[in-house]
C-alpha cells in the first residue's frame, strides 16, 4: 500500500462510503422479514458518515483549490503495459463539500422513506439498495482515479435501475428502469472510450498524473478523451440528446426519485466534468460543446416543464433544466458556479420531491388538476414546498437566487451573450412553471376534501431541507473560498436582472393559471407547439424512428440472413455431408468391404492350400525321403556284416554287373 499524506491525516474519511456499504452487506443476505425490521441500519450508518464528513470539513477549513488534496491514499492493483494500475482516494475541498451534501440529503430521504414505504413488503430491500447507492456516490466523490470513478459510476447505474424498477410488477416502472439503464449505458460507452484514450496518452488513470501530463497530449487523444467524457456526462446527467430517460424514472418510489434527481445519479455527470475541467479547458471545441449542450438542455427541460400536469413530471423536467444550468457553467470554465448550484439544487430539489411525495400520498393522485386548495388543508407542506419552489425560481433571499445569479454572472463575463440570453429565457420559464404549479396545487377550489397533513416522519426531513434552502445562499462567499476562489455577493445589476427575469416568468405563470380560458385559446392557436411539447419535442420519436426501429429491422434482417442464407448454407453442407457419408458408407460396404472380404477369403484359401501343400507334399516328400533313407539304411546294415568273404563276393558281383552294362552300352552305340 502506498500512502501519501500532504497536510492532514484523514484516513478515517474512507469510513464515510464504507459505512453505508457495510450496511448494504449486512442487509443483503437477510430474509425479507429480518431485512424489513433492520431498515434503520442504513440510516444509522449515514448519520455516522455525516458526522465524519462534518469533522472532515472542519479539519480542512478554510479549504483549497479543487484538485489539491489534503490527503490521499493508493493501492497498486496490477501492472498494465509496464505501468502500475492503482486504486486511489483523495480528500480535497470539493470532495468534502459533496460528502456533507450527499449525507444530508441521503439521511433526509431515508427518514422520509420510513413512513412512505411502511406498507411495502419489500421496504427492507429499498433501504438496502439506497445504502449501496449512497455508498457508491460517496466513494465516487472521494476517488482519486478515473478508473475508480468509472467502477462506482457503473454501480450507481445498477442502483438506479433497481430503484426505478422497484415496483417491477407494474409495466411502467419496469419499462422505465430498462430505458434508464440502456440510455445511460449508451453514455457510458463514452466514458470507456475516454479511459482508453487517457491511458494511451499518459499511461495512468490517476488524476494527479493526468493533470500533470495533459499539456503534452496529442490533439487527437485530447479530443477523443474530451468528447468521450462529455458524452458520458450527457447520459448520466440527462442532457440532450440522452435526456429522455429521466422523466420516465418518476415511475419509481418518490424517495428514490428524490435521491436520483438531487444528490446521486444525475449530479455524477456534472461532478465528473468538474473534476476533469483541467483536461476539458485545453480543448476550446469541447468547452463550446458543453456550453451549447447545457443551454439547449436547460431550455428543453424548462419548456416541457411548463406543459406538464403530472406533479412529478414537472419536477423531472425541472431537474433536466437545472442540470443544463450546471453544465453551462462548466462550459464557461466555472467549476465554482456549477458546484454551488449543484449544492443548492440538491437541497431544494430533494425538498420538492419529498414534499411532492407527501402531497401525492395525501391526495392519491399525481395530477395537479386534482389537487387545488391544499394550502388550507396542508399548511406546513405548503410552507416547505413554497420555500423549495421559490428557491428554484430564484427568489431573493433563497439559495437558488444566489447560485443561479452566479451562473448568470459567469456566463455574462465569458462574453457568450447568446448563452446568457438562453439562460435568462430559462429563468423566465422556470418562474412560469413554478408559479403555475404553486397556484394550481395549493390555491383555488379544493379538489381533495380528505387531504391531510403529513406525518412527523415526513415533515421533519423536509423541514431540515427547507432550513438549508433558506440559509445556504448566504454561504456564497465562504463556499467560494472553501473551493479556493474569491467569492463576492451578486452585483446590484445582475441581481436586478435575475429578479426581473423571475418576476416576468412569475407574472406569466399567474396569468396562465388565472385565465384558464385564455390559456385554452392559446393552446388552440399554437396547437403545433403544444403538440410538440406534449410529445417531448419528439425526442422519443427520434429514438424510436432512427435507433429502435432500425435496430429491430436490422435484427430481423440479420435473423433472416441467418435463417435463410447462413442456416441454408450450413444445412446444405450438412445435407451434402450426409449424402457423401451415405455414399462413402455404400462404397465402404459394397466395394471396399467386398475387396477386403474377397482378399480375406483368397488369403484364407491360399492359406488352406499352402497348409495342404505343406502338410501333404512338402511334408510327404520329407517324410518319404526319411522313410527311404531308413529303408536304404536298413538294407545297407544287412550288407555290412563284417565278413571279408561276403564283401569280396559283393565286389566281384558289382564288377560283373558293371562290365555287363558297359558291354551293352558299347553294343548299342
Amino acid at each position: 500500500m502506498e500512502h501519501v499524506a500532504q497536510n492532514l491525516n484523514l484516513w478515517w474519511v474512507l469510513l464515510v462510503p464504507l459505512l453505508p456499504a457495510a450496511a448494504f452487506v449486512v442487509l443483503l443476505p437477510m430474509s425479507r422479514r429480518v431485512r424489513n425490521a433492520c431498515r434503520f441500519v442504513p440510516i444509522a450508518a449515514m448519520v455516522v458518515a455525516l458526522g465524519l464528513s462534518i469533522a472532515a470539513a472542519v479539519q480542512v477549513y478554510p479549504g483549497s483549490h479543487i484538485g489539491e488534496p489534503f490527503w490521499q491514499v493508493a493501492w497498486q492493483l496490477a501492472t498494465l503495459g509496464g505501468h502500475a494500475v492503482t486504486i486511489s482516494f483523495a480528500v480535497d475541498s470539493l470532495a468534502v463539500l459533496m460528502l456533507v451534501m450527499v449525507c444530508i440529503v441521503g439521511i433526509c430521504v431515508q427518514i422520509f422513506s420510513l413512513f412512505y414505504m411502511k406498507d411495502d413488503d419489500r421496504r427492507g430491500w429499498f433501504f438496502c439498495v439506497m445504502a449501496l447507492f449512497l455508498a457508491a456516490m460517496l466513494g465516487f466523490v472521494l476517488s482519486g482515479s478515473l478508473l475508480v470513478e468509472f467502477a462506482l459510476w457503473e454501480i450507481m447505474g445498477v442502483c438506479s435501475y433497481l430503484l426505478i424498477g422497484f415496483w417491477y410488477r407494474d409495466e411502467a416502472p419496469r419499462k422505465a428502469s430498462q430505458k434508464a439503464f440502456l440510455v445511460t449505458r449508451t453514455g457510458d460507452v463514452g466514458f470507456f472510450v475516454a479511459l482508453a484514450a487517457i491511458y494511451a496518452a499518459c499511461g495512468s488513470f490517476e488524476f494527479e498524473h493526468i493533470f500533470a501530463t495533459v499539456a503534452n497530449w496529442s490533439p487527437a487523444l485530447l479530443m477523443v478523451s474530451s468528447i468521450g467524457l462529455i458524452w458520458a456526462a450527457i447520459g448520466k446527467s440527462a442532457q440532450i440528446p440522452l435526456s429522455a430517460w429521466l422523466p420516465d424514472a418518476m415511475a419509481g418510489p418518490t424517495p428514490g426519485s428524490a435521491l436520483i434527481h438531487a444528490a446521486t445519479m444525475v449530479v455524477a455527470g456534472v461532478f465528473m466534468l468538474t473534476r476533469m475541467l483541467p483536461v476539458l479547458t485545453l480543448n476550446p471545441l469541447a468547452m463550446q460543446i458543453i456550453l451549447v449542450v447545457g443551454i439547449i438542455t436547460a431550455l428543453y427541460g424548462a419548456i416541457l416543464a411548463c406543459f406538464q400536469t403530472d406533479l412529478k413530471k414537472v419536477l423531472a423536467f425541472s431537474t433536466i433544466s437545472q442540470l443544463g444550468y450546471m453544465v453551462a457553467a462548466i462550459g464557461v470554465g466555472s467549476a465554482t458556479a456549477a458546484v454551488f448550484h449543484l449544492t443548492t439544487h440538491a437541497f431544494f430539489k430533494a425538498l420538492l420531491f419529498l414534499t411532492a411525495g407527501i402531497i401525492i400520498h395525501a391526495t392519491h393522485t399525481q395530477d395537479m388538476r386534482q389537487m387545488g386548495g391544499l394550502a388550507r388543508r396542508m399548511p406546513i407542506t405548503t410552507v416547505v414546498w413554497t420555500i423549495g419552489a421559490f428557491s428554484l425560481a430564484g427568489v431573493l433571499p433563497l439559495s437558488g437566487f444566489f447560485s443561479k445569479d452566479e451562473i448568470f454572472t459567469v456566463i455574462w463575463h465569458s462574453g457568450q451573450y447568446w448563452a446568457f440570453a438562453g439562460a435568462a429565457a430559462v429563468g423566465v420559464l422556470t418562474s412560469l412553471y413554478v408559479v403555475k404549479t404553486w397556484f394550481t396545487v395549493f390555491f383555488g377550489n379544493s379538489c381533495n376534501v380528505n387531504a391531510h397533513e403529513g406525518t412527523a416522519t415526513e415533515l421533519v426531513p423536509v423541514s431540515i431541507l427547507a432550513a438549508l434552502t433558506l440559509v445556504c445562499g448566504f454561504l456564497t462567499i465562504p463556499l467560494a473560498r472553501f473551493l479556493g476562489h474569491e467569492g463576492e455577493w451578486p452585483s446590484l445589476t445582475m441581481a436586478a436582472t435575475s429578479t426581473a427575469v423571475m418576476l416576468c416568468g412569475a407574472a406569466l405563470g399567474y396569468t396562465i393559471y388565472a385565465r384558464q380560458r385564455s390559456t385554452e385559446r392559446l393552446k388552440q392557436i399554437f396547437n403545433v407547439v403544444v403538440s410538440a411539447a406534449d410529445a417531448r419535442f419528439y425526442l422519443d420519436w427520434v429514438y424510436d424512428t432512427f435507433f429502435i426501429r432500425p435496430y429491430f429491422w436490422l435484427s430481423e434482417a440479420l435473423w433472416k440472413l441467418d435463417a435463410v442464407i447462413i442456416d441454408g448454407a450450413v444445412n446444405g453442407v450438412a445435407w451434402l455431408y450426409r449424402g457423401l457419408t451415405r455414399l462413402i458408407n455404400l462404397l465402404d460396404a459394397r466395394i471396399i468391404d467386398g475387396a477386403v472380404n474377397g482378399a480375406a477369403w483368397l488369403y484364407r484359401a491360399l492359406t488352406r492350400g499352402a497348409q495342404w501343400f505343406d502338410s501333404t507334399v512338402i511334408d510327404g516328400i520329407v517324410n518319404g525321403l526319411g522313410t527311404l533313407s531308413r529303408a536304404i539304411g536298413a538294407a545297407l546294415r544287412r550288407v555290412q556284416t563284417g565278413h571279408l568273404q561276403r564283401y569280396q563276393r559283393l565286389i566281384v558281383g558289382a564288377a560283373v554287373v558293371i562290365v555287363a552294362v558297359l558291354v551293352l552300352v558299347l553294343r548299342f552305340l
